[in-house]
């Protein structure tokens, strides 16, 4: 019985030491190559509650502004960073990039746009969760036409100056590692 009740107050533990981290460079090219450019690199991730993005900014002024899939360059009054200018001789991918987090609360779609950059209406765009009646791509266009339906969910942020390596499906991690502690206990 005693090692079941390790092996649940383990289980309770895990998922936050799992939690995927997904780094975003805002005000870089997400083509291939370490370059310089607008927009969110990448522009779609499906990140899940308890993960977190990390908006990690690059030369330029570049901000983060929540807006909504039918105005995705007009802000909901949601989630909004301060401008954050970075001196244009400092490398895309400089150790020590300014860096703001936020804590995703759950799965429903998410959608963000580099109000600083005035390049939303050339696709300076993130789509976190998307679905397929609410595409990225769908997004990218309304900000190209300002039209295209849903609302973003709230969520807290914090700000620091550190830089993250982005973590794919942690929560899979966690699955595995879960089913494997709790056979173990039978």
């Amino acid at each position: 019985m005693v090692h079941l009740t390790h092996a649940l107050s383990l289980a309770l533990l895990l998922p936050t030491a799992f939690a995927a981290e997904y780094l975003v460079g805002v005000g870089k090219d997400e083509r291939p190559g370490a370059r310089k450019g607008m927009g969110f690199d990448p522009s779609v991730i499906h990140p899940v509650a308890g993960d977190v993005i990390a908006f990690e900014f690059r030369s330029g002024q570049h901000s983060v502004v929540q807006s909504t899939f039918e105005n995705p360059c007009t802000g909901n009054g949601g989630f909004k960073t301060d401008v954050v200018t970075v001196d244009d001789s400092i490398p895309v991918d400089a150790p020590g990039l300014p860096t703001i987090r936020l804590a995703v609360n759950d799965t429903n779609p998410i959608w963000f746009f580099d109000e600083a950059g005035g390049l939303c209406k050339q696709g300076a765009v993130l789509a976190v969760n998307p679905t397929l009646e609410q595409s990225a791509a769908a997004f990218k266009d309304g900000g190209d036409s300002d039209t295209a339906s849903s609302t973003a969910t709230g969520t807290a942020a914090s700000s620091t100056n550190s830089t993250s390596a982005a973590i794919k499906d942690g929560s899979s991690v966690f699955g595995a590692l879960l089913v494997a502690l709790i056979a173990s206990f039978w």
